[in-house]
């Protein structure tokens, strides 16, 4: 992500990136939000959701341990969660398969044929990638053709 977007996020939701800016043998969020400025919006309502249910609901304060991509979608690690949370969490996660990392636009899970996985819109996809389903499809039949099958 951008150092404006990261510091933004950072400035907006300081006891969730309480650890943003300690070293990364302390914590892997001295690495910063490791995805692109596409899903912003998604961190900043997740976060919004997450400091929300701790201010005023008396659930845990959620620090962020790691935010980044991780086979095409967002995975964001927290310490302090409560089964709420994690929910909300995980719904952010899953959005994320559905939104360009780019550019925020939607999108779709794909793989290009070095098996990189990344979501992307239209505009953004590798010339060379395909539907995360249609890889999958063909790495089943040449596992299956070189009979590697049990």
């Amino acid at each position: 992500m951008s150092p404006e977007l990261d510091a933004r996020l950072c400035a907006r939701y300081p006891k969730i990136f309480a650890d943003r800016h300690r070293s990364v043998q302390e914590s892997c969020m001295g690495r910063g939000m490791d995805c692109d400025d596409g899903w912003f919006n998604l961190i900043d309502v997740l976060c919004g959701a997450l400091q929300y249910e701790s201010d005023h609901n008396q659930a845990p304060q959620v620090l962020a341990a790691q935010v980044k991509e991780k086979f095409g979608t967002l995975r964001f690690y927290v310490r302090g969660a409560n089964d709420q949370q994690r929910g909300m969490i995980r719904m952010a996660e899953a959005m994320s398969a559905r939104l360009c990392e780019v550019c925020g636009r939607p999108g779709g899970v794909f793989a290009s044929e070095t098996g990189y996985v990344s979501t992307r819109c239209a505009a953004h996809v590798e010339p060379d990638s395909v539907a995360r389903s249609e890889f999958l499809r063909r790495m089943a039949a040449q596992i299956h053709a070189s009979g590697d099958t049990p």
